[in-house]
């Protein structure tokens, strides 16, 4: 259980978070959790804007959610892989599922690109940069770097 207490809008919500997603996303708790053993119950106070961890934990579920579908399309084309190669025995086609994303460096997708999760904005991007590194969201810290470098006079205005 994360209890986030919100100072300035005097409010404090609770959320419920898996240990391992907790861990494997914000590193900033791997150290803090070593000591615990894993089948206790943990309660953690955290000060922050809710909303804003609110963004972040839709965040970690939407990647972790986007990681999962990606795997099972992996799966799923080392599957048709084999069907299709069992089946056209020696013919050289070379048949593929459309890939989710295209892993070419020079045609390099945002994770916002392609899943289902919150976005990135002009008017949060800096907002979400601030808790996405004290937290050591390493993946949601580049992502906004990218995007406040790409669209710093936007940003600037807001």
């Amino acid at each position: 259980m994360i209890h986030v207490i919100d100072d300035s809008k005097n409010e404090k919500r609770n959320f419920t978070f898996s240990r391992s997603l907790l861990v494997r996303y914000m590193k900033y708790f791997d150290r803090c959790l070593k000591k615990i053993s894993d089948n206790e119950e943990i309660d953690i106070s955290i000060h922050c804007d809710a909303e804003i961890f609110e963004w972040l934990l839709s965040y970690i579920f939407s990647v972790e959610e986007y990681e999962k579908k990606k795997g099972q399309s992996n799966t799923e084309q080392e599957k048709f892989n084999r069907a299709v190669g069992t089946s056209l025995n020696n013919n050289n086609l070379n048949l593929k599922l459309k890939p989710m994303h295209n892993n070419n460096e020079n045609d390099k997708q945002s994770i916002f690109d392609v899943y289902d999760g919150p976005k990135l904005e002009y008017k949060n991007a800096v907002t979400i940069l601030i808790p996405a590194e004290f937290l050591k969201i390493d993946r949601l810290v580049r992502e906004c770097l990218d995007f406040i470098g790409e669209h710093i006079e936007e940003i600037a205005r807001v």
